[in-house]
């Protein structure tokens, strides 16, 4: 059992032990509820994370490639059409 003391600010703090185990980080959010007169802390899953799960389906690009690509798109359409007058 771990004792921790409740400061002037109404915070506490975790045990090393606890925070390893739960693999908790600092900003992690954790919900508050109170069951049976027990104070119960619940690590939230962070929605970010879920992000690297799925891979994009386009390769993403620096700006200086997407306006090189734009151009020889454009130089490309032009060259098609001709120049007549």
């Amino acid at each position: 059992m771990t004792l921790s003391t409740l400061s002037q600010k109404n915070q506490t703090t975790l045990s090393a032990a606890f925070v390893r185990q739960l693999a908790l980080h600092p900003g992690m959010r954790l919900k508050q509820s109170v069951e049976k007169g027990k104070i119960i802390l619940e690590p939230v899953p962070n929605v970010s994370t879920a992000f690297g799960a799925l891979k994009p389906k386009r390769k993403f690009v620096s700006i200086e490639e997407e306006t090189s690509g734009m151009e020889r798109a454009i130089g490309k359409q032009v060259g098609a059409r001709g120049t007549s007058t």
